[in-house]
């Protein structure tokens, strides 16, 4: 086995699935809504900012806050050196896995032939580069060629869980483009919509988020229930929450 299959072996039984959309998981991000089209921080957001907001959202996979996966999504940026490097080429391994498998299933959600450039949501708390930079811009050759830093942050804009159109701003012209704009997690969504404000209003055509992570809080008694069921059903690289739901090609 090689080295990379090892990685995304090991992976396999770290992940845990998105559940299919249905009357019980939100429309825009994946979580439990008791039977709800809408959870309701999308719904308050959708109200506010309508089409501006990202055209489909995709996580990879479950972020269950006590749990491994979870922990090398705050340790591949925050962690000791050792720690962040080996995380990198975890993390960097997922990511071009799934882009490999299922780039057309986010194109066909969004009803666009592809994508004009691959981006990421900057950091607002002053982490120069970014990991995702470096795994989008130079370790997955699938996204390199189409890899633009398109937003950098406002300095004064206020850190918090709030949508905020003045958050980011775009650093080059993406008037009509297809954006692929990618996060490390989506816990309100704050970050990845406030980045689609920014492009759309700069011109750009549609805007697909990927995260990697959806996280959750596992103390949260609301969400015990729909982690529980999701974690019964085994992690599969071959199906997305897209194709799950029958909005996908896989």
């Amino acid at each position: 086995m090689s080295p990379r299959s090892r990685i995304l072996e090991r992976y396999r039984n770290v992940l845990v699935a998105v559940p299919p959309s249905g009357a019980d998981v939100c429309r825009v991000c994946w979580r439990d809504t008791k039977r709800h089209p809408y959870c309701w921080q999308c719904h308050q957001q959708l109200q506010e900012h309508g089409s501006l907001l990202a055209d489909v959202v995709v996580p990879i996979a479950l972020a269950d806050q006590s749990r491994q996966f979870a922990h090398e999504l705050r340790q591949y940026k925050d962690g000791r050196d050792d720690v962040r490097r080996g995380l990198y080429v975890g993390l960097t391994a997922v990511l071009a896995e799934f882009l490999r498998l299922h780039e057309q299933c986010l194109a066909a959600a969004a009803d666009v032939g592809g994508f004009d450039r691959v981006t990421y949501v900057p950091s607002t708390g002053g982490r120069q580069p970014h990991p995702l930079a470096r795994m989008l811009g130079e370790a997955i050759l699938q996204t390199k060629p189409r890899f633009a830093r398109a937003m950098e942050p406002v300095e004064g804009v206020p850190t918090d869980r709030i949508v905020r159109p003045e958050r980011f701003t775009a650093r080059e012209d993406v008037t009509g483009l297809n954006m692929l704009v990618v996060d490390d997690v989506w816990t309100t969504g704050s970050r990845m919509q406030s980045a689609s404000i920014a492009l759309k209003n700069a011109g750009a055509a549609n805007v697909i988020g990927l995260v990697l992570g959806r996280w959750f809080a596992d103390d949260y008694p609301p969400a015990k229930a729909y982690l529980r069921s999701a974690k019964a059903e085994p992690f599969d690289w071959d199906r997305c929450c897209l194709g799950r739901s029958g909005r996908g090609h896989c």
